[in-house]
């Protein structure tokens, strides 16, 4: 009889797990969430570059899940990342959510979608459909899959749809790769040197990104939004300068202040002294410790290797092909550190542009080894989701360059 009992009590306990996994399954497992409503429509925001950008807005009567809270803001997902919408009598904590939530979509694939202008994000797609909310123009999203005329998403806990016709599919974010530049190349040495453009047609690059709406950001905001953590515009470039260049300083420095737009330089650690040569036109001179800290305001340091931008002279193979894993790893170690007096943070040094943008399986092993997140190559191309971190393409620009071809490669066409 105890044993007879004891087979009952497992079947029941068997039955309950089992009819638990399909409640779960239907999406009631939800109710166990917080989740909000609002009365009318609600902006919701997201931190791009460190100030509040408008990414969406929430529709009446809509069931939004809340993925944590704090005492001004409730935080939902969207897209890559969350968005906060600050807590209002607007919002109410809704206490008995509809008899059925839309299953969660699947995992979000690297397809990613730019919204032209603004875009609703419907329930469904028959003749039934709601909608959920308002995705911003100029907005990056990142996509389940396309099904016919719509674009699948997840959206604050549920499934949405957006008609292709209100989006463009991304084409990636530009890096852009400078090197040196000055006001008269023709009057230098480096008159028909590819590397080397003039002052003019920098700023005529940089007043078009501002002009026409192109965010200049980080590399710990690229490096956010590889590793899905965090949400981008669509108009969005990364500028970057290899080698450290004195010119860099004199010349970009107070274009790019002035347009209040940001730069990374990609320091080779051992160029780095006390402070720089007085500026001479004729050769190539590095920014020192003095200059890196009086430009850091605009201009973030990452590595260009301390001593390995070199080549073998017999064979004429790059230092980070031809030195061993062990040697590698200690070269990008001594620069971090070295390039790190100057920014008082050698922990914020993380980010590497190889020389000339070659590299063996054996330097990204390397690399990861002395803490380097993201490595760049010279290979011509934006980045785009998905993306081997340690492979990324650039956008280089020399003076062969037309500003056609300029507007190309940032939109990802060139």
């Amino acid at each position: 009889m105890k044993g007879l009992c004891s087979k009952i009590a497992l079947i029941i306990s068997i039955s309950f797990v089992l009819m638990n996994s399909l409640f779960v399954e239907k999406g009631e497992a939800a109710y166990s969430s917080k989740w909000i409503t609002t009365r009318q429509q609600v902006a919701a925001y997201e931190q791009v570059s460190g100030n509040p950008l408008a990414v969406g807005t929430l529709l009446p009567n809509q069931f939004y899940e809340v993925l944590k809270e704090d005492n001004g803001y409730y935080y939902i997902s969207f897209g890559n990342g969350t968005a906060f919408v600050k807590k209002s009598s607007s919002l109410l904590v809704a206490k008995k959510v509809q008899k059925s939530l839309p299953t969660k979509a699947a995992s979000n694939t690297n397809l990613s979608i730019i919204t032209k202008s603004e875009a609703v994000v419907y329930n469904r797609i028959d003749k039934e459909q709601k909608g959920i909310a308002i995705i911003k123009g100029n907005i990056r999203y990142p996509v389940v899959r396309k099904s016919g005329d719509w674009y699948l998403i997840n959206f604050a806990g549920q499934v949405g749809y957006i008609h292709k016709n209100k989006v463009t599919e991304d084409l990636g974010i530009p890096v852009l790769m400078y090197h040196h530049m000055v006001e008269n190349p023709q009057e230098t040495p480096f008159y028909n040197n590819s590397m080397v453009i003039k002052v003019a047609e920098f700023e005529k690059q940089m007043n078009y990104l501002k002009q026409n709406g192109w965010r200049t950001i980080s590399l710990e905001e690229l490096d956010a939004y590889l590793t899905r953590n965090q949400n981008l515009p669509g108009k969005v470039a990364v500028v970057t300068f290899d080698d450290n260049y004195l010119s860099t300083q004199k010349y970009a420095y107070p274009i790019l202040k002035q347009n209040q737009q940001k730069a990374v330089v990609f320091v080779i650690g051992g160029k780095v002294k006390a402070q720089a040569q007085p500026w001479d036109p004729m050769t190539l001179q590095y920014m020192g410790h003095k200059e890196i800290s009086e430009t850091e305001g605009v201009f973030s340091f990452q590595h260009h290797t301390h001593g390995m931008h070199l080549r073998e002279k017999d064979t004429q193979v790059p230092y980070l092909v031809s030195k061993t894993t062990a040697e590698i790893e200690a070269d990008l170690v001594k620069g971090r550190e070295y390039i790190g007096q100057a920014l008082k943070d050698p922990s914020s040094i993380q980010y590497l542009a190889y020389p000339w943008g070659q590299y063996a399986p054996h330097t990204i092993e390397a690399a990861k080894a002395a803490g380097i997140r993201l490595a760049f190559t010279t290979e011509t191309g934006n980045v785009r989701l998905g993306d081997d971190p340690y492979t990324l393409k650039r956008q280089g620009i020399s003076p062969a360059h037309t500003m056609d071809d300029f507007i190309k490669k940032i939109e990802g066409t060139y």
